[in-house]
């Protein structure tokens, strides 16, 4: 009987101590389960983080690309001409913003709504950004021609 006694109480001691272990164990396995599902997603948020910078980068770069080519063809076929005529009276300066307003309105439609979007949400305005990217473009052709500089000091 004394036997049976120490028996029984050495069984549940074990079971006791092996449902300890088991329920420690747990506790540690859903510890690092939980460690585990948040470095995954930091890792996940750093991927969106850097394919949507890498999206708005691209966007910048449509947009400068565009603007750049566009104000300079524009320079090189309308712009000279049309600013000579207002020197000389036989155009008015609307014509001149006008032509602004087109390259504008033409590099927009070029850029799609989906990157317009893109730099309105990280930007504010996609039309602000624009104007301004076209309106370095416009200084930057301005600095490059030595004609042009001198026409301005005249005016």
């Amino acid at each position: 009987m004394n036997m049976e006694l120490i028996t029984s109480a050495a069984s549940d001691a074990l079971v006791n101590v092996v449902l300890a272990v088991i329920a420690l164990a747990g506790a540690y396995g859903v510890y690092y389960i939980r460690l585990g599902a948040a470095k995954l997603k930091e890792q996940t948020a750093q991927i969106k983080d850097e394919t949507g910078r890498k999206v708005l980068e691209d966007a910048l770069d449509d947009v400068v690309n565009l603007a750049t080519v566009s104000v300079g063809a524009m320079e090189q076929t309308t712009a000279k001409a049309l600013r000579d005529a207002v020197k000389n009276g036989t155009a008015s300066r609307e014509e001149l913003l006008a032509l602004g307003k087109q390259v504008f309105d033409e590099v927009k439609a070029a850029i799609t709504p989906e990157a317009q979007q893109v730099i309105t949400d990280n930007l504010g305005s996609f039309d602000k950004y624009l104007t301004a990217v076209i309106e370095d473009a416009v200084l930057h052709i301005k600095n490059e021609d030595p004609y042009y500089a001198l026409m301005v000091m005249r005016v």
